[in-house]
């Protein structure tokens, strides 16, 4: 008996021991998995402490505010959002203003509008397609369609919230307020636009209707052209085909504006308007170098814009060879991937 008794007690103190020893172990793991997640967790704040004085030191040399610098941190980092790509990217600028905006009921427009502008966010070029209706430009001309009515429309002023269209030759309207519109305009050298906006409230000011319509970003983009275009600034030998006798050429040396696979924008000085008289149906051969390529081909005057010191002609190309039509084509998306890959350093 007494042998069993002390067995029993043998067993219970090497379990006692052992039990002890696992919760010494245990505690020395969670000890040093809390000195870890410290460690980890006070470099992880250094490390934060360091990039936003590097954020904000970049903040500096763009000219913004350390207000905007802080106001920009905050809402990137709320947001999840990497703030060095809010300076950058327009995408991500614009999700952390409509954040703070959301945030902040009595925002401050006008210091919005700074930060935009200072990083270059304020403008949009033509080869860039509108993501949303905040990037539509002032005095945008455009269509306004209800049911069976459709309105001459411009749009009159936006804030970060709403923007704002004017019907055009119209001083009253009623039971527009709640209704969906559909706004539909051309964006020069763009495309067509369509998008739908609900009417949050009808302001009179002045003998004008405006409507107030909330932002969005769902808009369907309609491509107009059959070839892209791209800016150019390119010297070309013009030649007027005389009707009477097409061997009778009259040549002037000018500059293309804008060119595509189907045609070319070419300008002269108003003062030479009459003495090379173009109009509409004209026929004319041009002759001009793109990118090491000699190129030669016949076009039609399509239309003309005049200008104060200028005068455009719009011509469309006509029988273009095809290794003609290939070395234009190459250069516009060329050219095009350029532009968009530095578009993409600041709007994203």
């Amino acid at each position: 008996m007494e042998d069993k008794v002390a067995a029993i007690q043998s067993f219970k103190a090497a379990t006692d021991t052992q039990i002890t020893e696992i919760l010494v172990v245990i505690f020395i793991v969670l000890f040093l998995i809390v000195v870890f997640l410290v460690v980890l967790n006070f470099r992880k704040a250094i490390k934060l402490k360091f990039l936003k004085k590097l954020f904000l030191k970049s903040v500096k040399e763009r000219g913004l505010s350390e207000k905007a610098g802080e106001l920009l941190w905050k809402y990137s980092t709320k947001l999840g959002r990497d703030p060095f790509l809010t300076l950058e990217v327009k995408a991500s600028f614009e999700k952390v203003v409509d954040q703070y905006v959301s945030d902040n009921p009595d925002y401050d427009e006008e210091f919005i509008r700074d930060i935009r502008k200072k990083l270059g966010f304020d403008y949009i070029p033509s080869f860039v397609p509108l993501s949303t209706t905040k990037d539509i430009e002032i005095f945008q001309n455009g269509r306004i369609t209800l049911e069976n009515s459709t309105f001459d429309a411009a749009l009159y002023d936006k804030d970060e919230k709403y923007m704002y269209w004017l019907l055009m030759d119209i001083s009253s309207v009623s039971n527009l307020k709640g209704k969906t519109l559909k706004i539909q305009f051309l964006r020069r050298d763009d495309a067509i636009y369509v998008l739908d906006g609900k009417v949050d409230e009808v302001l009179y000011e002045d003998g004008k209707v405006i409507l107030k319509i909330p932002h969005h970003s769902e808009m369907k983009r309609i491509q107009r052209r059959q070839y892209a275009r791209i800016e150019v600034d390119l010297p070309v030998n013009l030649g007027k085909i005389s009707p009477e006798n097409p061997s009778s050429i009259k040549w002037l040396s000018c500059i293309a504006k804008d060119i595509s696979a189907g045609g070319i924008r070419i300008c002269i000085p108003s003062s030479q308007r009459l003495s090379f008289n173009l109009t509409i149906g004209s026929e004319v051969i041009m002759s001009f170098n793109l990118d090491n390529n000699s190129i030669k081909v016949k076009g039609t005057v399509v239309n003309i814009i005049e200008r104060k010191s200028s005068i455009c002609y719009g011509i469309k190309f006509m029988n273009i060879k095809s290794k003609d039509e290939s070395h234009i084509l190459n250069y516009v998306k060329k050219e095009q991937q350029k532009l968009r890959k530095l578009a993409r350093q600041r709007i994203g």
